[in-house]
């Protein structure tokens, strides 16, 4: 709040925060939270077998956590459509000069954004460690952060499109790994191609703003 206050981009102190971050959960896995029997590896104590998520396909990492990140997703693009919180923060993102013209608190409405994102991530995580891992360690997280943005972008910022984005993300990455092995491709053609899609849909965007006309 105190960066919004001042001018600072929003995105670059939460960017610049996740090393500050790391480092406290580091201190915690070698700390508080170090499993006694894991061999001197920071990491915390596995979870209890009836506090992970139960398998939705056998002989899968499908989890219940799938339908989780549905409903979050559906619960995000009720939010933004039926409430009248959901108004604000579209008209923030929008435009702030204009809805703080029209009464709306933009300060206090990106903290709420902000809050309800962090919470989002966590529950992400939480799902993550009790679905997949059952422990958590300090590499556990492959750049889901910067694949995130990514997600985002694809997706237009729509709530429901993030599934979608989601899919074809992933997709990308695990059919890489397939084809990797099984004929040899680089692993970064997946890279390549949703970087390429990003492009794309950046400059697709920044084209919609413009109307040409015939003279």
């Amino acid at each position: 709040a105190l960066a919004k206050l001042r001018g600072v981009d929003e995105v670059v102190t939460t960017l610049l925060l996740n090393f500050i971050v790391l480092l406290f959960v580091s201190a915690m896995l070698d700390g508080p939270m170090k499993d006694p029997g894991a061999m001197g590896w920071p990491q915390s104590p596995a979870l209890p077998d009836e506090l992970q998520l139960g398998k939705l396909l056998e002989r899968s990492r499908v989890h219940a956590g799938l339908v989780g990140a549905l409903l979050a997703a559906l619960g995000c693009w009720a939010l933004l459509r039926f409430t009248t919180a959901g108004f604000r923060i579209r008209a923030a993102g929008a435009n702030p000069r204009a809805a703080a013209f029209a009464g709306i608190a933009v300060g206090r409405t990106t903290v709420v954004v902000a809050l309800l994102s962090g919470a989002l991530a966590g529950l992400a995580g939480v799902v993550e460690v009790a679905g997949r891992t059952a422990y958590l360690t300090l590499d556990m997280s492959p750049g889901y952060g910067t694949s995130g943005i990514v997600v985002a972008m694809l997706a237009m910022l729509h709530p429901l499109g993030v599934v979608a984005a989601a899919v074809f993300v992933a997709g990308m990455l695990v059919g890489a790994d397939s084809m990797s092995r099984a004929v040899g491709v680089p692993t970064y053609i997946a890279d390549v191609i949703v970087a390429v899609s990003l492009l794309a849909m950046l400059v697709a965007t920044m084209l919609t703003q413009y109307r040409i006309r015939r003279t």
